[in-house]
């Protein structure tokens, strides 16, 4: 897959033609994981753990609820499309905690399905936490930069 045309289309929402309420509210950078418990891997999980991508959020909409829309490399090396949901409360004057719902779609190996985690914000860095994907202990964490885009 191509992921060009997409970040040109994700970019293009965030022109100021695009009217006010379309605009989303941040950019988010995704840039590492770690990924930890026992996956079942029989020959040792090698995962990539640098995880660059561009995902865009519009905060506290529908339901008072953040949607993020974006793309990423995921821990296989291959393109995964994001789509979440979250539930963010304010913890402290610049720092936040949430519920995410996401679905992720990879296009290789890597996991496509619904992931929910636990997040904390905190000024421009977020902390993701995914557990038990299929039935076992483990799961990824995740870090990366929120950069508000003045809406």
């Amino acid at each position: 897959m191509q992921i060009k045309p997409l970040l040109a289309a994700l970019f293009l929402m965030t022109s100021p033609a695009v009217a006010g309420d379309l605009a989303p509210d941040y950019a988010v950078l995704p840039l590492a994981s770690h990924h930890y418990g026992d996956w079942g891997e029989e020959d040792g999980d090698d995962f990539n753990e640098f995880n660059p991508g561009l995902m865009f959020t519009w905060a506290e909409r529908a339901y008072g609820l953040n949607y993020t829309f974006g793309a990423y490399r995921d821990s296989r090396s291959d393109t995964s499309l994001h789509l979440s949901a979250a539930k963010m409360w304010d913890i402290g004057p610049q720092a936040q905690a949430g519920i995410v719902g996401a679905y992720i779609h990879s296009f290789g190996d890597g996991y496509t399905g619904f992931a929910p985690s636990l997040q904390v914000s905190y000024k421009s860095v977020f902390l993701n936490a995914a557990t038990g994907y299929d039935d076992g202990i483990y799961g990824v964490i995740s870090t990366g930069i929120i950069i508000p885009l003045g809406r």
